[in-house]
């Protein structure tokens, strides 16, 4: 494997062949259905975000059906992904995920994989799902970073998530809606792996109503509550400096109106009890799963122990603007306008004070827009996308 294909074909191959023309591509699917590993790869070597032993249907055809509905076409999933892959990997030797899987599989059957990485970018999560010949569904997880000098990120997430399982365990029904607890959590080959057992309602992921989310997460922060204490000087200033930071880095010329208006907002809310609470911090639809009376909450990269219940009040509804953003709608105010009310009425639900609802906007917003750029000193892909719903906040900031 050459220099410009993904560290991420590690965990397909430890040794391999990487093939990028068409009918290389083709041919090499083919004679994968007689024997061998061959893995497709798209959209290309360089950012793989779906993969799947071609040799074995069941895996691609899982795929399909559980974590990329969009492939449901014909003809079969093996076949189709054959076609519109742009590269496919032929392995020689067995992979990282299948030596992590097979230390802790309870079975000396072979093991199959899919792969899939959201944005197949460097500092993405990749996920690996085995499959043992025979079954149609996998058994194992394997979890590691798309690229291994990354990898410090998912060892902090699982602490944390560990941190808070702990912290939660009093309250066993708000305990089991976290992933499962690893099979294996630790080094592998110089860099973090993470093992868990599959958890079948992870294909559920975006089915839940906004409703059963927020009642989730209302017992999430009730079980995590450290403590109450006032909002004062320091966390005037932090919010108002996420919001300045934010404003300049996206250069909006409403910079200084945006800043002043966050602080008149939130003077007169200083010495108002506030309850600390656990983060998830990438708490919208996609990371929330619902079905048969069950809820899972996924991906905690963002989590943080202690905090407030602001953040996670407004990113449900932000991440929607987001996504409605990148599809190019327009009038985002339109539709701030009712996230605003969503979160002044939990707010008074909670008998907290609904003015946090508008003054914590700006910060929370900002924030969600540049951390990955803040933490890991690289744009991200949102950020365009994001600097839009920056625009209908000011107005909405500006006018009221």
């Amino acid at each position: 494997m050459s220099v410009g294909h993904a560290l991420a074909l590690r965990l397909l191959a430890r040794r391999g062949r990487v093939i990028t023309a068409r009918r290389g591509v083709i041919a090499a699917a083919a004679r994968a259905r007689l024997g061998g590993r061959t893995y497709t790869l798209w959209p290309d070597a360089r950012q793989p975000m779906i993969s799947a032993d071609i040799g074995y249907p069941p895996a691609a055809e899982w795929l399909r059906r559980t974590m990329v509905p969009t492939l449901r076409r014909a003809p079969d999933a093996a076949t189709w992904m054959s076609l519109r892959a742009r590269a496919a990997l032929v392995g020689e030797q067995d992979g990282l995920a299948v030596e992590i899987g097979a230390r802790i599989a309870a079975t000396p059957t072979p093991l199959r994989v899919a792969l899939y990485s959201p944005s197949g970018q460097p500092v993405s999560k990749v996920v690996c799902f085995l499959l043992p010949e025979g079954e149609d569904e996998p058994r194992i997880v394997v979890k590691a970073m798309a690229e291994p000098r990354f990898s410090a990120r998912l060892r902090a997430e699982s602490a944390l998530l560990e941190a808070i399982r702990s912290r939660i365990g009093h309250e066993p029904g708000v305990a089991r809606t976290l992933p499962p607890t690893p099979l294996f959590a630790g080094d592998a080959a110089g860099e973090f792996v993470l093992a868990e057992p599959f958890d079948a309602l992870g294909s559920a992921t975006g089915s839940g109503t906004h409703g059963a989310a927020i009642e989730w997460l209302r017992g999430f922060q009730a079980a995590s509550l450290a403590e109450e204490r006032t909002w004062d000087a320091d966390d005037e200033r932090a919010a108002v400096r996420a919001a300045q930071d934010a404003w300049r880095l996206a250069r909006l010329p409403t910079e200084d109106a945006v800043v002043a208006r966050t602080r008149t907002l939130l003077e007169p809310l200083r010495g108002t009890v506030v309850p600390r609470c656990a983060v998830h911090g990438d708490f919208w639809r996609e990371n929330v799963a619902a079905a048969d009376g069950a809820v899972r909450v996924y991906d905690w990269e963002w989590a943080r122990l202690d905090g407030t219940p602001f953040f996670d009040l407004w990113t449900y509804d932000l991440a929607e603007l987001r996504l409605r953003a990148r599809r190019g709608e327009g009038s985002l105010e339109r539709h701030l306008e009712p996230a605003l009310e969503h979160v002044r009425g939990e707010l008074r639900q909670r008998g907290l004070d609904d003015r946090f609802a508008l003054a914590t906007l700006a910060p929370v917003l900002g924030t969600l827009s540049f951390r990955v750029r803040t933490r890991l000193a690289m744009p991200d892909e949102m950020e365009r996308h994001s600097i839009a719903v920056m625009r209908a906040a000011e107005q909405l900031l500006l006018a009221s």
